[in-house]
């Protein structure tokens, strides 16, 4: 299986150079670095210490590394990948000093060799979903010791991998150990290979220090609408209309998962002539409708808002992390459609920290409701916050299996 999937991956390189050219046109790639998915780098410094490789694809599963590069980056030279330019531009804004940045190469032999032997990782972190079978397995022929955390699956994928398993069993042997996010992907994952599963808690749930301008909130009631996935907004739109109009007291924050679709939803809300303004021009607070046009505002948004609503819930896109809102003292709603986090949701709602809803017209119901029942809000909110304090993920295990392994290899 694998020697055909490797075959498969050289009769494609044609089309992946094809690919990344269309993808430099429409400037979606780097222009300055995309030779580095081919494993070329531009980097030049001498490395002075020990190289600890971790694999992040996107934006999210970047952000569950915080814990990880505040805990190493002062012993050893951290090695962060990111397949998004969105993920490498918030990766570089916000540890630049602490962190080498490169894309990961594709994942093609010739390519993956050429990265290995420049850095030559003392040991590997991989995160979360992304599979790479020919660099997971080029890993294991040249002996890198690797370990899989925040290991998830979705019911979806776990569906198609069943037909798959012994290639499955074959790819993850690599990993030394495998932690998954969840105790339903634990379930999941365990079925599926022969390597040894555990639960340590969710990485992307490890306590961060933050720090960030804190903004004034209005004396306006603030909806923030958060992380909402194409085709979601248009679900709820005519719900916000009707409450932003039955109440004049209410503002609404959208923060859409991908800010690169602003533009959509500025239409959207003007095509109904809704007061709406983009955050990066307006930068006031005091309006009817505002969009978070760009990365990294999300949790000062969480701090002034009164309810959030997460998406990726009303649609099957498995659900968005809910401590974030739950710390900022947020009622929070949900859609049902939480199988990313599903375990965490049901320890909430067991505890009345956070509402569920079944469909759009549930969400209009349950926000007048809550509008209407200002001390509902308030047992929301509390019930959140001392939810939010619970220890969710075992950070100490965790360093001693890192700090053990590099020690067996010194």
């Amino acid at each position: 299986m694998h020697n055909f999937y490797k075959f498969i991956s050289f009769l494609l390189i044609p089309l992946v150079y094809i690919n990344t050219y269309l993808r430099l046109i429409r400037k979606k790639e780097d222009a300055g670095r995309y030779k580095e998915r081919f494993g070329y780098t531009n980097f030049k410094q001498i490395l002075k210490k020990d190289v600890i490789w971790i694999h992040a694809s996107s934006v999210g599963e970047f952000k569950s590394c915080d814990f990880l590069i505040n805990s190493f980056h002062k012993n050893y030279s951290l090695l962060i990948t990111t397949t998004t330019k969105t993920a490498a531009d918030y990766a570089l804004e916000n540890y630049g000093e602490k962190i080498i940045h490169q894309y990961a190469p594709f994942d093609v032999v010739p390519w993956i060799n050429k990265f290995l032997n420049f850095w030559k990782p003392k040991l590997v972190v991989w995160i979360e979903s992304d599979i790479w079978p020919n660099t997971i397995v080029k890993l294991r022929e040249k002996k890198i010791p690797s370990i899989f955390l925040n290991a998830r699956i979705s019911p979806r994928s776990f569906k198609k991998w069943k037909f798959f398993s012994s290639y499955y069993k074959f790819i993850t042997k690599t990993f030394f150990s495998i932690y998954a996010q969840s105790k339903n992907d634990l379930e999941r994952i365990t079925k599926l290979t022969n390597v040894n599963v555990d639960y340590l808690g969710n990485l992307k749930l490890t306590k961060k220090n933050t720090s960030y301008t804190k903004l004034e909130k209005t004396k306006k009631l603030n909806i923030m609408i958060a992380s909402t996935h194409e085709n979601e907004e248009g679900l709820i739109i005519s719900s916000l209309e009707k409450i932003s109009k039955k109440y004049q007291i209410v503002n609404f924050i959208i923060a859409p998962r991908h800010p690169n679709r602003s533009k959509l939803i500025y239409k959207l809300l003007q095509d109904r002539e809704l007061d709406v303004e983009y955050y990066s021009k307006f930068k006031n607070l005091d309006c009817r409708f505002l969009i978070l046009d760009s990365f990294g505002k999300m949790e000062q948004f969480f701090n002034i808002s009164d309810i959030v609503f997460l998406g990726g819930s009303l649609l099957k896109k498995g659900g968005h992390n809910p401590i974030e809102a739950a710390i900022a003292n947020c009622a929070i709603i949900t859609g049902s459609n939480v199988f990313n986090w599903e375990n965490l949701y049901e320890e909430m709602l067991a505890k009345e920290a956070c509402i569920m809803i079944n469909d759009a017209k549930e969400f209009e119901t349950t926000t007048i409701n809550l509008i209407d029942n200002r001390n509902l809000i308030e047992n929301l909110k509390k019930n959140a916050l001392s939810f939010s304090n619970a220890i969710f993920f075992q950070e100490d295990k965790l360093l001693e299996i890192l700090n053990n392994r590099l020690e067996q290899n010194a």
